[in-house]
């Protein structure tokens, strides 16, 4: 009993994401070193940890993993496995002061939206705060410490790059991790996963 009682108490910071095969992974590696010359005002996302994110789900108790896997399971089932591709680069926000620098989806980004509307309404369904703001699948390669000196030159170098592919995979399941937070930076740990069409 007192076991359960912890389970239910102890928070985790919890996310529902896509994983990336790792000679993508390693692919957004390599361009984030071309883009060394922003190395002081931005913290990269180590190449272990690049994903596509569907929903964050913030801190929430350790006992309702579960639940959380049972409404991305019943969304996963809905759809069949589709094709992503990685591509073309931008900044959030495009306005104002940048604060995350990512890689685009091109083939896949309605499948994905489709996915990220249909958790959505399971999860919010089920009783879980999720974020408001407007849905634009990504890869977050780094976050911007303070807005980039350079950002002029990294617009010339986003926009020589609207045409760039960094790889492409079959989606077959949704991936829901932990974040875990250390000094070295986060440490994202697999669940559980749900099986697309399945």
């Amino acid at each position: 009993m007192l076991q359960g009682r912890v389970m239910r108490l102890k928070m985790i910071r919890a996310f529902l994401a896509l994983e990336l095969p790792a000679p993508i992974q390693r692919n957004l590696r390599l361009l984030q070193e071309e883009f060394s010359f922003l190395a002081r005002e931005i913290k990269w996302v180590e190449e272990a940890n690049l994903h596509v994110t569907l929903h964050f789900l913030g801190s929430i108790p350790a006992g309702e993993v579960e639940r959380v896997c049972a409404c991305a399971a019943g969304v996963a089932r809905e759809m069949g496995p589709f094709t992503v591709e990685i591509g073309g680069l931008g900044v959030f926000p495009p306005h104002g002061k940048t604060r995350v620098f990512w890689a685009g989806i091109g083939r896949g980004k309605e499948e994905l939206r489709k996915l990220y509307t249909n958790l959505g309404t399971s999860l919010a369904r089920a009783g879980f705060a999720l974020e408001s703001r407007p849905y634009t699948p990504h890869v977050t390669l780094g976050r911007f410490r303070q807005p980039p000196v350079a950002a002029a030159r990294l617009q010339s170098a986003i926009k020589q790059r609207e045409e760039a592919t960094f790889g492409s995979f079959t989606a077959r399941e949704i991936a829901l991790f932990e974040s875990i937070l250390t000094p070295g930076g986060p440490i994202y740990r697999v669940l559980q996963q749900c099986q697309l069409g399945k």
